[in-house]
């Protein structure tokens, strides 16, 4: 039995997923603060259960051969990239084999095929989706992340992850802060007005969306720092080349460029750089946990979405949309969600969890119908928006729980011969794993940010009359303990 406040010899084998080292001690599974895979360490033990123990490292006996120095100077205080001090090499065999793990282990699938990682060339600046939390006080704010386990702000001058638009509105918002006054949100006393910043940009179009998230009240000189924001973004350029999508807008007539803003013909004039094109504020007075926003936003600027493109695709984004952070990757993953679907043209297709439409939209072009269905019912009227924009005649959208509304349409005479499944980080309901097995479909694609619950949902699959195909990870979030994976199942022909 181990003892609170000893240390102990613990080597590393694993990592859990929030990126704490796992080790054993007396024959006690013991997980252990800020270290990684193969390194010996001597670690205090600070909690211990019956069958487990917690820990923090004291000292690194012998480093791990993927231990390296963190880039970022604030690695160890900032809970964002837990893996920052492991090579990317360690991190895409963490990742590899945490898929590999979950599925042997949850789903028990016996040696999965599971292909090589998808990785990223260059694996920073990459989130096209910034949060930032405010904290500190007005004569010296910090505009970050929290500290690790705590809602302390750290702030964060040029975070490794974060889009370059994002680190260059973070800088004018703390400035505006300092200039104007601005108190800032104390969640012990739940008093003071600025507590986060939303930073949403588009490679493929240079569009910018700014959200102040505020706890009540008013912040000054909007029109300002609106100003202020577009001139931040103005001189920085843009990866992508927006002279395509210019080139391309050339081609359509001058009623159709008019309706959408003229966007291409400004990007054909000003060049490959950001615009601001949405500032807005939203009310969250939430006093601790929970959402980022809240229900209410109030536009100040621009338009109420921004637009990206996203192979030849258009997608209208409002401030609560999801969508992949990693756009690079993004395109990756949704190419092997439509090559695991195995789709000719002829064939219909269940979206569930369908968001607002963009794996609907994409495989659209390559089946007969798409059927999306989401519960959300703002995601379902982008999804229609986005389906209008892109003149997409074969998917719709329908407002609903998709365990409720599935079994209703297949009782009409709905059928479909593949289904993707795309649920939040805790899976699907088992109700509605129930109902895509009664529906009948050949193939089904899930899409998953949290291997745990993937591989219970695949047992489940399993025992409902699926085979475990393949599974393909993809690196989405670089630095981080997170990994995508897509996996194809297809049903049994004796089932």
């Amino acid at each position: 039995m181990l003892n609170k406040n000893e240390c102990y010899e613990i080597e590393i084998f694993d990592m859990d997923e929030n990126g704490r080292g796992i080790g054993r001690a007396e024959g006690m599974v013991v997980f252990v603060r800020d270290c990684v895979i193969g390194d010996l360490v001597l670690a205090e033990i600070t909690g211990v259960k019956k069958n487990l123990a917690f820990g923090r490292t004291v000292d690194i006996i012998r480093p791990s051969e993927y231990r390296i120095e963190p880039d970022c100077p604030i690695f160890g205080d900032c809970g964002g990239c837990s893996l920052a001090c492991l090579s990317y090499e360690g991190q895409l065999d963490f990742k590899e084999r945490k898929v590999r793990d979950c599925l042997e282990r949850i789903g028990k699938v016996d040696n999965p095929e599971i292909e090589d990682i998808l990785y990223m060339e260059e694996p920073v600046y990459y989130r096209n989706n910034g949060q930032f939390a405010v904290g500190g006080t007005t004569e010296e704010p910090a505009v970050g992340f929290f500290r690790s386990g705590t809602h302390e702000v750290i702030d964060s001058y040029d975070c490794l992850l974060q889009s370059e638009p994002a680190v260059t509105v973070a800088q004018i918002i703390r400035e505006y802060i300092v200039e104007n006054g601005v108190s800032v949100y104390d969640e012990a006393t739940g008093e003071g007005a600025l507590r986060h910043v939303i930073i949403r940009s588009c490679e493929g179009t240079g569009e910018v969306m700014v959200v102040l998230v505020v706890n009540r009240g008013k912040l000054p000189e909007l029109e300002d720092l609106g100003d202020w924001i577009a001139e931040g973004l103005a001189g920085i350029e843009v990866e992508q080349a927006i002279a395509e999508i210019a080139n391309a807008a050339a081609e359509d007539d001058a009623a159709e460029v008019e309706a959408d803003f003229d966007r291409e013909g400004e990007y054909a004039a000003a060049g490959n750089f950001w615009k601001l094109r949405c500032l807005a504020l939203n009310v969250n007075q939430g006093k601790t946990g929970g959402a980022v926003m809240g229900d209410k936003t109030i536009f100040l600027y621009g338009q109420e979405r921004i637009m990206d493109d996203f192979e030849g695709i258009n997608y209208l984004i409002s401030p609560a949309s999801f969508y992949q952070v990693n756009t690079k990757q993004a395109k990756r993953l949704y190419a092997v969600v439509k090559d695991y679907a195995e789709l000719t043209g002829s064939e219909t297709v269940f979206d569930l969890y369908c968001g607002v439409g963009t794996i609907s939209l994409y495989l659209a072009k390559s089946a007969k119908r798409v059927i999306g269905i989401e519960s959300v019912k703002a995601a379902v009227l982008d999804a229609n928006r986005n389906a209008i924009k892109n003149g997409v005649v074969n998917a719709v959208f329908t407002c609903a729980k998709a365990e409720e509304a599935l079994p209703k349409m297949v009782e009409k005479g709905t059928r479909a011969h593949a289904a993707v499944l795309d649920p939040p980080r805790k899976g699907c309901d088992r109700k509605l794993l129930e109902a895509v097995a009664a529906a009948g479909v050949d193939r089904i694609v899930y899409v998953s940010c949290n291997p745990s619950t993937m591989a219970r949902d695949v047992k489940l699959l399993k025992e409902l009359g699926y085979s475990f195909i393949k599974a393909q990870p993809v690196d989405m979030f670089p630095h981080t303990v997170e990994v995508e994976c897509v996996v194809q199942l297809k049903k049994c022909i004796d089932f």
